[in-house]
């Protein structure tokens, strides 16, 4: 049996099966959904490498400046560095920056009206959900429904309530879509 370079195996895990540290199983995401779990430990990585290469060309250019060293021709280090260091800057700035964009730019709610004798207010007790972001799947994908007038998720408490119009949209809906979205509905309240 062939073995595998240790990074081949740890780069593995993000195109295996449904595995994401502190999330749900990911049944319809893809795999830069599974990177934006890690992009803290990116930041911090690049973040990390970035400030090496700037010690040793530092360490570098102090070494050559004490022996009497020219710098040889050609592109500066310095300026390279300092092009290679704004660039990842902002690279590792732009989800944050989208995010925000995102929020900001998305659509407006639209107040749905529902009659009195079709509103339904239905707490779901939902298992899976671990974590803020958790919560915000599940609000967006239910909230996405036609008929939903509120969602209102809570990871600690495990439940999510859901306010609907029932002629509009049933109950095995909705878990239907809390289960699609990665996680398991255990029991309701009305």
């Amino acid at each position: 049996m062939k073995k595998l370079p240790k990074f081949s195996l740890f780069f593995s895990m993000f195109f295996a099966g449904n595995f994401a540290f502190g999330q749900a199983p990911a049944t319809e995401t893809g795999i830069i959904d599974r990177i934006i779990t890690f992009w803290p430990f990116v930041v911090v990585l690049v973040l990390l490498l970035l400030a090496v290469l700037w010690y040793q060309h530092i360490k570098t250019m102090r070494r050559g400046r004490d022996t009497g060293r020219r710098r040889p021709a050609g592109l500066n280090p310095v300026v390279f560095l300092g092009i290679v260091t704004v660039f990842a800057v902002i690279l590792l700035a732009l989800p944050l920056y989208l995010n925000t964009l995102e929020e900001k730019m998305g659509k407006e709610p639209q107040a749905i009206e529902i009659a009195p004798e079709n509103r339904m207010e239905t707490i779901f007790m939902v298992e899976g959900m671990t974590c803020t972001g958790c919560e915000n799947a599940i609000e967006k994908r239910v909230g996405g429904l036609e008929g939903v007038e509120l969602v209102e998720a809570d990871h600690v408490a495990m439940q999510t309530k859901v306010v609907y119009d029932k002629s509009r949209l049933t109950e095995e809906e909705i878990i239907a879509t809390i289960v699609d979205t990665g996680y398991s509905v255990t029991d309701k309240q009305k």
